[in-house]
């Protein structure tokens, strides 16, 4: 009985000391304040945005980089082979400082948005290049502070962690969780120490600030052509070749919308896990492991403990419960506080955040089946098997 107790008792000062850290890790996280006054001779920023089948969203994101208030800036959007209103849509937001390009063919080993990045990089005029994603809604803030924080840090790469919007049950549910691993793999508060292993850094897709002559040092897009993560691996290829970089949250500065329903989310994130999987290693394997137990351990405790009391041992199973429900306490204080604190609801979801982990993992694990065995999975009508 001695070693039940002692099991239980050893399973939540780890789950404590986890919750601890996470909470830590958030409170330590950069945030991006207002800029300093920029001269206004300040360099050139080109602000690209590769658009496939977005006409849900463009008109936002188009809209808010044409409304920078940053001194000298351009705007080019790619239109990717979309199929839908994206063409009629950028034509009605005509304006002297955006440029519309039609995306060229995709070509063999590259992945789609690798591929309409290189075309924005190549046509851009400006010494900085400011990639947003189309879903995303730039505040008129947004370059200045970005190229504020740039030149006060001597950074090459700039990236964000923008608000999440999110709308809908399951985008509620999932994403948080999928987030708080993302994060706990890549520490925003280490990128700009230069003993953090390349392995260890990423770019936020939504948004990435690259001074240009880094960018075409490592070959821009091209360096990273058949990669799902692309953002990941541009930001590691950069800091393999000693450049610096560094980020923060921007949620005042950058919303983003990511997926509309459950199944966009299920979608998006089945392309992604392989691809995750095999940047992360071994790392990504212990990270979702420990997330998972993060996640569910006091419900292992409390179990042990009602399954004790189940059995007749009385005085065991109402101390490995006392056990159990202190550490769901405090698990659910810190899931309530990551949601008002990271994405401005309610702290009762929190209550979601197991069955959310839960849902990840498994959409995960599907996903790396459904590329492992040649099937691959679709998104935006293109097909990834790797």
């Amino acid at each position: 009985m001695v070693f039940f107790f002692a099991l239980a008792s050893g399973l939540t000062i780890l789950l404590l000391v986890g919750y601890w850290r996470d909470w830590r890790r958030v409170q330590r996280q950069p945030r991006f304040c207002a800029p300093a006054p920029l001269p206004a001779d300040a360099p050139l920023v080109s602000i690209l945005i590769p658009a496939r089948n977005e006409e849900r969203a463009i008109g936002r994101s188009v809209a808010g980089a044409l409304a920078q208030d940053y001194p000298q800036f351009e705007v080019v959007v790619v239109d990717d082979g979309s199929t839908d209103g994206t063409a009629a849509r950028l034509a009605e937001l005509a304006n002297s400082k955006l440029r519309v390009l039609a995306g060229q063919p995709l070509p063999a080993g590259w992945v789609g948005k690798c591929n309409a990045c290189q075309q924005l990089g190549e046509t851009a005029h400006g010494e900085w290049l400011l990639y947003l994603d189309a879903d995303t809604a730039p505040a008129p803030q947004l370059t200045s502070v970005l190229m504020s924080y740039a030149t006060a840090k001597n950074l090459d790469l700039v990236t964000v962690l923008p608000l999440l919007e999110l709308g809908t049950f399951w985008e509620r549910v999932i994403l948080p969780p999928f987030l708080g691993m993302i994060t706990t793999l890549y520490p925003l508060e280490r990128f700009e120490d230069p003993q953090v292993r390349p392995d260890q850094v990423f770019a936020n897709g939504p948004c990435i600030l690259i001074r240009r002559e880094a960018y075409e040092a490592i070959g821009g897009h091209g360096a990273v052509r058949n990669e799902v993560l692309e953002d990941v691996q541009l930001a590691q290829a950069l800091r393999r070749a000693g450049y610096r970089l560094g980020g923060g949250e921007g949620f005042d500065y950058l919303r983003v919308r990511m997926y509309n329903n459950g199944r966009e989310v299920a979608e998006g994130l089945m392309k992604n896990a392989a691809a995750g999987y095999r940047s992360g290693g071994m790392r990504s394997g212990w990270i979702a492991l420990r997330q998972f137990i993060l996640a569910l351990g006091p419900y292992w405790i409390l179990a042990s403990g009602a399954a004790l009391l189940a059995l007749g041992s009385d005085t065991l199973g109402w101390s490995i419960l006392a056990l159990g429900l202190g550490s769901l306490v405090v698990s659910l204080l810190l899931w309530g506080w990551l949601y008002r604190r990271l994405y401005r609801l309610s702290g009762w979801y929190g209550l979601l955040w197991p069955l959310g982990m839960m849902s990840y993992l498994l959409i995960a694990g599907w996903g790396m089946w459904r590329v492992g065995s040649g099937r691959g999975v679709v998104w935006k009508g293109r097909t990834y098997t790797g």
